[in-house]
């Protein structure tokens, strides 16, 4: 299985490392990767336990930056005490003789890291965060010998593996070192709107009733009631059972199809919409750019492209006991959305809880891009007005812009979808 917790971001405080090591303790025994590694224990120590911490501090600093910033903005990992399935712990020591431990096998312009303690299943677990590499950072290498490293000995990661070095990669290293430091970029995310006016969503209730209605019909005495039949009706072998089990089935896509039309009619009529544009003032093009939208949790975002244009069909009925249908009852091919084939685009957009990540292969030097339209839906609303908050990075560029969105409860969705 995959870390179970999010990497859109950095994971740097103590909460965080340990929902960190909480993702190790229950991840599968493959699951590390170039941008994570973890220990079931070491003896801090030791010399060969420094050394061994220095080459996975080496090798999470020599990755590629275009590569790594896709997970937790660059940042890599090393956990000690903790690894899939078991927390084994450590006997904890003072984080400067750590620091002074490692220092003379990173060397004083080394890669930055820091550490810190978490207590995971009532055990001492050490983590450790590298800092994001960069364009224009140099070449990291082991200063100081030990057994069979011996300094100047680059070290790289690969598939949750920290090896040394092949020609290739030192060939990549080095025209990273080579390439100039990015500037921090000057783009600003700007709103159609002031302020984003989201209603309270009310319609799970005439939602639900419209499901009891159906559920009534359904299980009519008429049609759970098997007549004397002939011919093809008679090769209906289904028991009151087996149906009662169809309209279950049906009544969960039934109540997701109405759910699907009463989205489609809030997108229609431009309700809760947020719409961003990007604006790049500099004078290059800004490649790789990434927008973070972040919103109270107890909202939730739809896109309008998944509603605008697609035809939502409702699932084909359960056929009563003793009518017979050619093919399976209860299913109807036409019951899932016919998605249109856009053709292959530079912007990516994902929704996950509480944030939109929009991805931008370019944005010109002195252009504009619009954003896809999302629109915010409240199905319940706190106590004080909320906001919304961007972020915007590129790869080829430095610096974190940063700004808000203001949100206004007004009043209740007064949509219905046209459900029968």
């Amino acid at each position: 299985m995959a870390l179970n917790i999010s990497v859109d971001r950095p994971l740097r405080s103590p909460r965080q490392l340990l929902e960190l090591a909480e993702a190790i303790r229950d991840a599968g025994e493959h699951d590390e990767n170039d941008w994570i590694e973890w220990k079931s224990s070491y003896d801090l120590t030791k010399k060969e336990v420094k050394v061994a911490i220095a080459r996975h501090v080496i090798g999470m600093a020599n990755r590629m930056p275009e590569r790594s910033s896709a997970i937790c903005h660059g940042y890599g990992y090393i956990a000690i005490g903790v690894e899939p399935g078991n927390v084994e712990g450590v006997t904890s020591i003072d984080l400067a003789d750590l620091d002074s431990g490692l220092q003379a096998y990173l060397g004083h312009q080394g890669p930055e890291w820091s550490a810190t303690y978490v207590t995971l299943d009532g055990k001492t677990v050490l983590m450790m965060t590298v800092e994001p590499p960069k364009i224009g950072d140099q070449i990291h290498t082991l200063h100081k010998e030990f057994g069979n490293y011996v300094p100047g000995m680059i070290f790289v990661r690969r598939a949750g593996r920290t090896l040394q070095a092949n020609p290739g990669e030192v060939l990549s290293l080095t025209r990273r070192a080579m390439s100039p430091e990015s500037k921090a970029q000057s783009m600003k995310i700007t709103s159609d709107v002031e302020e984003t006016e989201v209603p309270l969503w009310n319609l799970d209730e005439y939602i639900e009733e419209q499901v009891a209605k159906r559920e009534e019909a359904l299980l009519h005495p008429q049609n759970t009631t098997r007549h004397r039949t002939a011919g093809l009706a008679a090769m209906d072998s289904r028991t009151k059972s087996d149906y009662r089990e169809e309209v279950s089935k049906y009544l969960k896509k039934y109540r997701e199809h109405l759910n699907d039309l009463a989205k489609k009619a809030y997108v229609h009529n431009e309700v809760g919409v947020v719409r961003l544009t990007i604006s790049n003032p500099d004078q290059i093009s800004h490649q790789g750019v990434r927008v973070e939208l972040t919103f109270p949790t107890w909202l939730t975002a739809i896109l309008a492209e998944d509603y605008e244009d697609e035809e939502f069909f409702e699932p084909r009925r359960p056929e009563p006991l003793g009518e017979y249908t050619f093919g399976i009852s209860g299913v109807n091919s036409m019951n899932t959305v016919i998605n249109k084939y856009h053709g292959p685009s530079e912007m990516e957009t994902s929704i996950m809880n509480g944030v939109v990540v929009f991805n931008v292969a370019s944005v010109r030097a002195e252009g504009v891009v619009r954003l896809p339209k999302i629109h915010l839906i409240a199905k319940s609303w706190a106590d004080d007005e909320g906001v919304a908050t961007w972020a915007i990075t590129a790869l080829n560029s430095g610096g974190r812009a940063k700004g808000f969105i203001q949100l206004t409860q007004v009043g209740v969705v007064a949509v219905v979808p046209n459900g029968n």
